[in-house]
């Protein structure tokens, strides 16, 4: 079996999940949790597990920030 740097893996996901938000946050400024979801699946062709997984993923990481009932394009450090 062939080893997998979890470092890079890590690094890969979180600037692939910043270009997303970019994207996404380019065309409209603020999204509803189920609005986001449903982008999130479109965009990089994922399940609605996995989408709500890199929602909480971009939360802890400043990709996207909670503002009130939306979100809205963070501070990354990406």
């Amino acid at each position: 079996m062939w080893a997998r740097s979890e470092g890079g893996e890590e690094k890969r996901k979180e600037k692939e999940l910043a270009e997303m938000a970019r994207e996404a946050f380019a065309r409209q400024e603020k999204y509803g949790y189920i609005e986001l979801c449903e982008l999130i699946q479109e965009m990089l062709e994922v399940k609605e597990r996995t989408a709500k997984g890199y929602i909480r993923y971009m939360r802890e990481k400043e990709i996207i920030e909670k503002e009130g009932d939306c979100y809205v394009h963070g501070q990354g450090r990406v």
